[in-house]
């Protein structure tokens, strides 16, 4: 458990300290300090920690402090919603999403609705599973946003 924690705190180390671009490069730092660590683990601990490609670069995500402003919602009558973020914003938005309504443990189910989300630079595609929830999500991102 304590070599858990510690690669835990390098990658977090790293992250806060360096321009880490690619999970590749993470990859190498942490095995230079002496922990080879496969893609998919890596993947799995940077979820964790909450860490996310913002702007082209790894970042912590600090849910507690402030989400992304969201310029304008969009709706299609086919169960997609389109989030405008400001650039480099769409990424932490879309995590925060998937993290807060997406049902990724079947044993604890949301019924958000959604099924995930797709960002880019400063646009999140919110998939829906049908048109009877659009609404319903509607309402989700109006409580949390409700200037819009």
């Amino acid at each position: 458990m304590a070599g858990k924690n510690n690669i835990e705190n390098h990658i977090l180390n790293i992250v806060q300290n360096e321009a880490v671009k690619e999970q590749s490069d993470l990859q190498e730092l942490l095995k230079s300090r002496g922990y080879d660590i496969p893609q998919a683990t890596l993947s799995r601990k940077l979820k964790k920690l909450n860490i996310a490609k913002i702007g082209g670069i790894y970042k912590i995500i600090e849910f507690g402090t402030s989400l992304p402003i969201v310029l304008n919602m969009q709706v299609s009558d086919f169960g997609i919603i389109v989030l405008h973020t400001h650039p480099g914003n769409a990424n932490g938005l879309a995590y925060y999403i998937d993290q807060k309504w997406v049902d990724f443990n079947k044993d604890t189910p949301k019924n958000s609705g959604i099924l995930g989300t797709l960002a880019g630079d400063d646009t999140v595609l919110v998939v829906i599973k049908n048109k009877e929830f659009i609404e319903k999500v509607k309402n989700l991102f109006y409580e949390l946003f409700p200037y819009l």
